[in-house]
């Protein structure tokens, strides 16, 4: 398992929300609300709308050159994820799993900008 950065939970969930805000418009959501306790009831409510919200997140935070280790601290912290842990009692290996490949795209899709952006 990847463990995220050492940031404490409350700067990556900051993190997220600000993130989460900037992708509101391209996903056609309307606000979700102002802070992580919002983003967490909702999608505890509407679990259809966190993957979406999740891709959402990490297409915002890959524009803004965020590390893989900081997209992996924003899934491990995302209101769906955590509500999916702790509301809806989700198994942990089936969050990991949902995880594991958005952060996987993420890390190759950002070590191809980097090299894209060495090569210019």
């Amino acid at each position: 398992m990847i463990h995220p950065p050492t940031e404490s939970c409350p700067t990556i969930r900051n993190r997220y929300v600000e993130l989460a805000k900037a992708a509101h418009q391209d996903l056609g959501f309307h606000c979700l609300g102002s802070n992580y306790d919002d983003y967490y009831a909702i999608l505890s409510l509407y679990p259809d709308m966190g993957p979406k919200l999740d891709r959402g997140v990490l297409a915002e935070a890959l524009i803004e050159g965020e590390a893989p280790e900081t997209a992996c601290a924003l899934i491990a912290q995302s209101p769906y994820v955590q509500s999916q842990l702790h509301s809806h009692r989700q198994a942990f290996h089936v969050m990991s799993a949902y995880g594991m490949p958005l952060i996987n795209t993420y890390s190759q899709v950002y070590r191809t900008r980097q090299k894209s952006a060495v090569c210019n």
